[in-house]
């Protein structure tokens, strides 16, 4: 089997809720009232998928991609600490007979244990000033299931987390080949970005200047740029350049670390529609399915460098991406969500989506237990795919 992924990397910081509060948002912002999240709007429908470079990046796997001839909206942020917090804790808070299947608690997020509400039960709370830490140790399959909870209003009976846009049922292996349902239902109001969403709202900018006079392009970084990110501390200057991203560095930087940097701490470094952190904290899940042998469905593909592996700057070209099975979840593993338009439509919305959730009990996938070890078959991501 081949070892799947990119040159990733990583960093951190505190204090960003004053940085952002200065920041003058050039872009459409909405925050949902539903799930809480900041969602950036993308739109430019029908906009012209990623030509490649010239001359041509051998294995380059996403030119013709990154076209998206709808309008959606994804989190300006990935996942932090208090989503997950909530998240974790309509899970986790019940006896343990009701825990759910692919669910384990993270390490790497600015969590602190707290007293359950329910014998038997967990529970955590967010220390002040750990609201906007990233939060790894995300499977894919636990980033579906939160997509499923949000779906459902954040209901916290056991079907709410079980099915609404991915059918946890599916979450099974035969050998080394997956059969989680490929995409979101749908109807989904919430899902885990595709990777031409992933790549349009990171590289693409309906602004760019072209020679011809034309407007529309795509930019080789996730910043508006062709030009590598310089990784590193924010605030801190790495050979004379401001640090813009949380990626490849642990030390080196007495008093910071990569795992206390709160993500948007970049505050002048996001994308043309307004995204924050897709370069460093962790690399992001997608929808995108890899096949071996162009049929076996194996790998979810994961896109954007991670905090402290001391990777290259290639993994945030954005000809490069990564791929692991969907049960993994390791340090470095994270995600955004992505979501039809959010607005007054989905408070409306809210008690029919109570009403109808479907309730289904399922087993926990032997794979999820999969050890760390088969990752790191893959963690040096030196192959990319």
């Amino acid at each position: 089997m081949p070892r799947l992924g990119c040159d990733w990397s990583v960093v951190h910081f505190a204090g960003c809720a004053l940085a952002l509060a200065a920041v003058a948002m050039p872009v459409e912002a909405d925050i949902d009232p539903v799930s809480g999240i900041d969602f950036a709007r993308i739109d430019s429908l029908g906009n012209a998928p990623w030509p490649g470079t010239v001359p041509p990046t051998p294995g380059d796997r996403a030119v013709g991609r990154g076209r998206v001839d709808y309008t959606y909206h994804i989190g300006r942020f990935e996942v932090t600490t208090s989503q997950w917090v909530e998240f974790y804790n309509a899970a986790f808070d019940r006896p343990q007979s009701e825990w759910l299947p692919h669910l384990i608690p993270p390490n790497f997020w600015g969590a602190a244990g707290a007293t359950p509400n329910t014998p038997g039960g967990l529970r955590w709370r967010v220390p002040a000033g750990n609201e906007m830490l990233p939060v790894g140790n995300i499977s894919w399959r636990m980033a579906a299931m939160y997509c499923n909870w949000l779906h459902n209003g954040k209901q916290t009976n056991r079907g709410a987390f079980l099915d609404g846009a991915y059918d946890v049922s599916t979450f099974t292996y035969t050998g080394t080949v997956f059969n989680d349902q490929q995409t979101h239902h749908p109807n989904a109001r919430y899902w885990i970005p595709t990777w031409d969403e992933w790549l349009k709202s990171a590289h693409y900018d309906p602004d760019k200047s072209n020679p011809d006079g034309s407007s529309g392009g795509w930019w080789l970084y996730p910043n508006r740029s062709d030009t590598p990110l310089v990784y590193g501390p924010p605030g801190v200057l790495v050979n004379g350049h401001a640090a813009q991203a949380n990626a490849e560095w642990s030390d080196g930087f007495p008093g910071f670390s990569p795992f206390g940097t709160p993500l948007g701490a970049y505050s002048n470094v996001r994308s043309a529609f307004g995204l924050f952190d897709l370069a460093g904290a962790t690399t992001e899940w997608t929808e995108e399915v890899i096949l071996v042998n162009g049929v076996f469905p194996a790998f979810r593909v994961f896109d954007g460098s991670t905090w402290a592996l001391g990777g290259t700057a290639t993994s945030d070209q954005i000809q490069y991406r990564g791929g692991d099975f969907p049960s993994l979840s390791t340090f470095d593993l994270g995600f955004r969500i992505a979501s039809s338009i959010p607005g007054p439509a989905h408070g409306t919305l809210l008690l029919l989506i109570m009403l109808t959730s479907r309730r289904c009990g399922r087993e926990r996938s032997q794979h999820e237990q999969v050890g760390c070890h088969l990752h790191r078959a893959c963690c040096d991501r030196s192959l990319h795919v």
